[in-house]
C-alpha cells in the first residue's frame, strides 16, 4: 500500500534571516530612490531642467531678410510704379573639395571659363591634397551653376546664399551705399543702406529648437512670432531723372577733365530729391574692388567747399529784403574795394564802370555784391545766412551729411561779411547750396530736402514721410525780385549757354579757387545752380565740377550741362513754352 503522507517541511532558520535582510535592503534602496527622485524632481528641478536644455536645446540666430530699397519709375505714360534699386537675390558660393578632385587641370579650366576665376589660383587650390574645403567664388548665378553642373567635374560644389543685388550697378551708388562687411559682420554702409540699417535689418531673433535622438532638429513654440524681414524703403528718387542726371554728369567730368563732380535735382516746391549723383561712382555689387574708401563718400551731402559766386544771389537777396538795393540800383565799379586793410578785386582784376545790381549778378562782380551788402549790419547778415540753412546740417536721412562752416563770419566783422558775400571764407555742401537757392525759387520759403518717401513695414503698413513746414527766410516780393534778376542772368549772361528758347530759367554760376593749407591755388571748383520754369518752378538743379582743367570758368562747363538737363526735364514733365 502506498502512503501519501508527507512529513511537514520546516525552512531552515538561516534562509528566513536572509529573506528579512533582503527585504530591508529592498526597502532601503527603494527609499533612497524615492528620496533621490524627490531631490531631482522637486529640490533640484531647476538645475536638472537647465542641464537637459543644454544637452538637447539649441539656440540659433535666425537672420532677418533685409528690406529692399525702391525708387519711383514714371517711364510709362501715367504710371508711378516702384523700381527696385537694392534687392535680395539668391546667389551661390562655389567651393572645392580637393580630396575628391581627380582632374585638377580640367577643374581649374572650367572655373576660369565659367565664373572667371584666375586659372593658376584655381589649379593651386584644386591640387591641395587631403583638403575638404576651399572657397573659390561667391555670387555665382543660376546660369553659372547650371554650366558647372553640366561640366560634370568631381570636387566642385556650391551652396545657396542670399546676398544684396543692385540692378542699376553704378547709377545712384552714393545714394544707396552698399551692404558689406564691417569687422566681422555684414551691415549696411554709407548712403541709405547705412543710415537706415536698423529699419532695413532689425536685430536678428533667437530661435530655440530641440534635437531628437537622431540629432534631427525639432522646432519649439517660443510663444512669439519671428520677424520675416526688415522694412522696405521707398525713395523720392525718380529713376529716369537719376539715370539722365548721372549720365550728363559723367560726360561732363570726362569732357572738362574734372577730378570729380556732383549733381542734385530737387523738386522745387517740396524739397523732394529727384536725383543725386557723384562721379567717380562705384558698383555696390563689387564694392570690395574699390581701393580708395573715399570713393564711397557722398560728396553732394558730405564734402564742404567754398562756393564762390554762386553764393551771390543769397547775399543779394539779403540786401533786397532789407530794402537797401533794388535791381536797378547802380554803383561805380572801380575794380577794387578796400576794407580793414584788405583789398578785394573782381575775378578779372578789371574795373567795369557804372553797373546795376542785376548786372552785378550777370557779370559776377565781387565789388558789386560787396557794395550791395555794405549797409547790411554784420550780425544781421550772419543771421540771414543761418536762416538760409548754411553752417548746419539739413537733416536729410542719408549717412555722412556735412554741416559746412561759416568760418569767421560769426565774428561780425566787415571784411568777413564782404568775402562771404561772394562765397569766400565760408564752406557749404552742394545740398545746402541747392536748398538755399531753392528758397528763392519757392517764394522765399526754405523747405527741408528729403530723400525717403516712405517706410513700408513687413506687415504691409506704410509710414509716409510728412514734410516739415517750410521756414520763410525772405519776403515773397524779395524772392520774386531775385528770381527776375536771375532770369536776366540766365538769358543774357554766359553767352546764353543756360537759356532754353521758349522758357524762363533762373540761374547763377560760381568759379571758386580751391584753398590748400590756407592759400588760394589756381585749381577751381565750378558750380551752377538754377531752376525752372522760373516763375512756377518744377525743378531746381545744382551741378558741380571739382578742379575742371579743360575750361576756365563755370559758364563754359557746368552751364552747358545745366542746359542739357533742363531741356530734358522740361520735356520729361511736358512743360509747355511760356514765352
Amino acid at each position: 500500500m502506498v502512503s501519501f503522507f508527507r512529513p511537514e517541511y520546516h525552512a531552515p532558520r538561516m534562509n528566513l534571516k536572509r529573506i528579512r535582510i533582503l527585504s530591508w535592503v529592498v526597502v532601503i534602496v527603494f527609499g533612497v530612490i524615492l528620496v533621490r527622485l524627490f531631490f531631482v524632481q522637486v529640490v533640484a528641478h531647476g538645475y536638472y531642467q537647465g542641464l537637459a536644455d543644454r544637452q538637447q536645446m539649441r539656440e540659433v540666430t535666425e537672420p532677418v531678410l533685409r528690406g529692399e530699397i525702391y525708387a519711383r519709375d514714371r517711364t510709362a505714360e501715367q504710371s508711378d510704379d516702384l523700381y527696385p534699386l537694392a534687392v535680395n537675390r539668391t546667389f551661390y558660393e562655389v567651393y572645392l573639395v580637393p580630396n575628391k578632385i581627380t582632374r585638377p587641370i580640367n577643374t581649374a579650366q572650367a572655373l576660369h571659363d565659367i565664373v572667371g576665376v584666375d586659372y593658376e589660383i584655381a589649379l593651386a587650390r584644386a591640387k591641395k591634397e587631403n583638403d575638404i574645403y576651399e572657397p573659390i567664388y561667391s555670387r555665382a548665378t543660376d546660369e553659372q551653376i547650371a554650366a558647372l553642373r553640366a561640366a560634370g567635374l568631381e570636387g566642385i560644389q556650391w551652396k545657396e546664399q542670399i546676398l544684396r543685388y543692385y540692378p542699376d550697378g553704378t547709377i545712384g551708388s552714393h545714394v544707396l551705399g552698399f551692404y558689406g562687411i564691417d569687422g566681422t559682420r555684414f551691415v549696411g554702409r554709407y548712403g541709405i543702406e547705412g543710415y537706415w540699417e536698423n529699419e532695413l535689418a532689425p536685430p536678428s531673433e533667437i530661435m530655440k529648437f530641440v534635437r531628437d535622438a537622431n540629432g534631427e532638429r525639432l522646432p519649439v513654440d517660443t510663444g512669439g512670432s519671428l520677424a520675416q524681414r526688415g522694412s522696405d524703403i521707398v525713395l523720392t528718387i525718380d529713376r529716369t531723372i537719376e539715370y539722365q542726371a548721372c549720365t550728363i554728369l559723367s560726360k561732363g567730368v570726362e569732357k572738362y577733365g574734372a577730378d570729380k563732380g556732383s549733381i542734385i535735382v530737387m523738386e522745387s516746391a517740396t524739397g523732394r530729391i529727384l536725383a543725386l549723383c557723384n562721379i567717380p561712382d562705384f558698383d555696390p555689387n563689387q564694392y570690395n574692388v574699390v581701393d580708395d574708401v573715399s570713393r564711397f563718400n557722398d560728396d553732394a551731402v558730405f564734402e564742404a567747399y567754398e562756393p564762390g559766386s554762386v553764393f551771390k544771389p543769397i547775399a543779394m537777396a539779403v540786401a533786397l529784403d532789407l530794402g537797401l538795393v533794388k535791381p536797378n540800383t547802380t554803383y561805380q565799379d572801380t575794380g577794387e574795394v578796400k576794407i580793414a586793410g584788405f583789398t578785394i578785386h573782381n575775378f578779372d582784376n578789371r574795373a567795369h564802370g557804372l553797373k546795376t545790381m542785376t548786372q552785378v549778378l550777370q557779370e559776377s562782380l565781387n565789388t558789386g555784391i560787396v557794395f550791395a551788402t555794405g549797409d547790411v549790419p554784420n550780425k544781421t547778415f550772419y543771421t540771414y545766412v543761418k536762416q538760409f540753412g548754411f553752417g548746419q546740417k539739413t537733416g536729410i536721412t542719408i549717412s555722412q551729411e556735412g554741416a559746412g562752416s561759416l568760418g569767421e563770419l560769426a565774428k561780425h566783422k566787415d571784411v568777413f561779411k564782404a568775402t562771404a558775400s561772394f562765397g569766400q571764407g565760408i564752406t557749404v555742401t552742394a545740398l545746402q547750396m541747392i536748398s538755399g537757392i531753392n528758397a528763392l525759387a519757392n517764394g522765399g520759403v526754405l523747405v527741408k530736402p528729403y530723400i525717403v518717401e516712405a517706410v513700408r513695414r513687413p506687415d504691409g503698413t506704410a509710414l509716409p514721410h510728412i514734410p516739415e513746414p517750410g521756414v520763410r527766410v525772405v519776403k515773397k516780393e524779395t524772392a520774386d525780385t531775385a528770381t527776375a534778376m536771375l532770369v536776366e542772368v540766365a538769358d543774357e549772361g554766359y553767352d546764353r549757354k543756360a537759356a532754353v528758347p521758349g522758357y524762363y530759367l533762373a540761374g547763377k554760376t560760381g568759379t571758386a579757387n580751391v584753398v590748400e593749407k590756407g592759400v588760394y591755388t589756381q585749381r577751381t571748383n565750378h558750380t551752377f545752380v538754377g531752376y525752372g520754369p522760373a516763375y512756377d518752378p518744377k525743378f531746381t538743379v545744382l551741378i558741380r565740377l571739382n578742379n575742371a582743367k579743360n575750361v576756365g570758368f563755370a559758364s563754359d562747363s557746368t552751364t552747358p550741362l545745366f542746359n542739357e538737363l533742363a531741356r530734358f526735364l522740361l520735356s520729361y514733365y511736358k512743360i509747355s513754352p511760356s514765352r
